[in-house]
């Protein structure tokens, strides 16, 4: 990403880290060293020191590295891999990604989220490859440094376009929507006067678009074959003259196509070609002073309030209408379930009163056999009662005929001891 390098700042090259071949300006005596001797010395200057902070003092080494470049040193194999990742990121994807130090004992495990960071834990070795955190450092503030620059730049510049779309959004524009059709005169009469369309024939050929009505331009010799189409004044009246435009563009029938004076006439000379385009103030003003009497009424006004914001309202209603729609469907989704359901009910209902039904005469039916068992119990009963009470009343009066009788034989062996 950001990979431009500076001679002045980098130094003169004397051999790539990658094994690319000396630089063409390297002394040619017996201390130049080739870059495969210079990866080897800082493959050196990784391995484990006995020395502590303090045991670093190889001076061919300290040569070695302060002699390269800072895009040199970013393709040395040590932090090849590190820069590799940042170019591939923007400066603040780059602050907000947590980085292992490249020069710190292989397998360290502490992350540091951003350059900064990383660079105070290089400025603060003390144990490890003294010499390569020192470099890392280095190379770190320099990179740190372009790509701040780099990211001012292209803030300042998008927040500049920014605001010419701002500016250009709202504009000033025709109000009620006019759009010019050109040639619209098309013969001279008798009396020299030209003649040219009439309101109703543009309307009629425009009508897909829906224009409100239609204005000519006349001057002392007639019709100046120039006329204005005037749409309603909402934001869908513009978009209809906004789309009339484009179609005549399409056509390659717009403003500029007029002024370059392309075909007037058909190819079969049946024809008139015509041209058409939105008004603009400059229009309007060159269109009512040659139009005598006929001037037509205008205002300028914010194409942001007219039209964009409308436009956006209708969207908003849109959408709630679109939500409405789909809620109302929901809802009818629901009735008709529900519809479902009380005529599935409705359906059981019937089935258990028929049941019902059913059982209330079955057992209307048996209270009459009940009825009917219990009349009959009742007159065997009633019979066998009688007939019981026939038999107690002869017992009874057999009893009373055999006690007369006893009576009556009592008195008679009474008399007879009397005697």
């Amino acid at each position: 990403m950001f990979t431009a390098s500076n001679p002045r700042q980098d130094g003169p090259k004397v051999g790539g880290l990658s094994g690319s071949a000396p630089h063409k300006f390297a002394p040619r005596n017996s201390n130049y060293r080739t870059s495969r001797e210079e990866g080897k010395i800082m493959s050196q200057s990784v391995r484990p020191e006995s020395g502590g902070a303090e045991g670093d003092n190889d001076d061919n080494e300290a040569e070695t590295v302060n002699s390269l470049g800072h895009e040199a040193m970013k393709k040395h194999k040590v932090f090849k891999k590190l820069f590799e990742s940042m170019d591939a990121l923007t400066f603040k994807e780059v602050n907000n990604r947590e980085w292992t130090c490249p020069a710190c004992r292989a397998g360290a495990a502490e992350t540091h989220k951003g350059l900064k960071p990383l660079i105070d834990h290089a400025k603060n070795a003390r144990q490890w490859n003294v010499r390569l955190h020192r470099k890392l450092v280095k190379v770190l503030e320099e990179e740190l440094k372009r790509r701040s620059a780099a990211g001012f730049a292209v803030q300042e510049v998008y927040g500049k376009w920014l605001s010419l779309q701002e500016g250009h959004i709202d504009s000033q524009i025709v109000w009620p929507p006019i759009v010019i059709v050109e040639n619209t005169g098309f013969k001279l009469q008798d009396n020299q006067q030209s003649s040219g369309m009439g309101n109703k024939e543009l309307l009629e050929a425009f009508k897909a678009y829906k224009p409100t009505k239609a204005k000519q331009a006349y001057g002392p010799k007639g019709h100046r074959g120039r006329s204005l189409l005037i749409f309603e004044e909402s934001a869908v009246g513009y978009l209809e003259a906004d789309r009339l435009q484009k179609d005549f563009l399409k056509e390659g029938r717009g403003r500029a196509d007029w002024d370059r004076r392309g075909t007037l006439i058909h190819p079969t000379g049946a024809k008139r070609v015509l041209y058409g385009y939105m008004a603009n103030k400059e229009d309007m003003e060159n269109f009512n002073k040659h139009s005598g009497s006929g001037k037509s009424k205008y205002d300028m006004l914010s194409y942001k309030a007219m039209v964009i914001e409308p436009v956006k309202k209708m969207k908003e209603n849109s959408q709630k209408l679109d939500w409405l729609d789909a809620k109302m469907l929901e809802d009818k989704a629901v009735t008709k379930s529900l519809e479902e359901t009380v005529d599935t009910m409705a359906a059981r209902l019937e089935i258990q009163k028929s049941e019902v039904k059913i059982i209330i005469g079955k057992v209307a039916e048996k209270c009459d056999e009940w009825k009917k068992g219990l009349d009959h119990l009742e007159r065997i009963y009633k019979e066998q009662i009688d007939e019981l009470m026939g038999d107690v009343e002869k017992r009874d009066k057999e009893i009373k005929q055999m006690k007369e009788l006893t009576t009556a034989e009592a008195g008679a062996i009474s008399l007879i001891k009397a005697f």
